[in-house]
C-alpha cells in the first residue's frame, strides 16, 4: 500500500506521453543510482519517511523571516498578526460578508 501511494501513478504516467524522448535534447542524466533511491525512498513510512523529509527540508529550506504568536520579550520581533507573510495574519480574501444592496458579496 505504502509504495501504491507513494509512487504516483501507474508507470509514472503523469501525462499522456513520457518525458524520455526528451533526455536528449535536455542532456538529462539517468542515474541507475538515483531511481533506485526514488524507489526506497517511496517505500519509506513513519520515522524514516519524516526522517528524509526533515533531511530535505534542511538541505534546500531556508527561514527568511520570523514573527511571535504571543508576547515575547524581544522588541524587535513583529507579532505574526502584523506579518503579511504568516498565516497568522488576517486575509481580507477569506473574508466576507453578507451580500450588499447590488447582491455582490465583496
Amino acid at each position: 500500500d505504502t509504495l501504491r501511494l507513494h509512487n504516483g501513478p501507474t508507470k509514472n504516467s503523469y501525462m499522456e506521453q513520457s518525458f524520455h524522448g526528451l533526455n536528449p535534447v535536455l542532456n538529462i542524466p539517468v542515474s541507475l543510482a538515483y531511481v533506485e533511491q526514488a524507489k526506497r525512498n517511496a517505500a519509506l513510512t513513519g520515522p524514516e519517511l519524516e526522517g528524509w523529509v526533515d533531511g530535505l527540508v534542511g538541505e534546500l529550506w531556508e527561514a527568511a523571516d520570523i514573527c511571535a504568536v504571543g508576547l515575547t520579550a524581544c522588541p524587535v520581533m513583529q507579532p505574526c498578526a502584523k506579518s503579511p507573510w504568516s498565516s497568522m495574519s488576517p486575509d481580507p480574501k477569506s473574508q466576507l460578508g453578507g451580500p450588499r444592496t447590488d447582491d455582490r458579496i465583496r
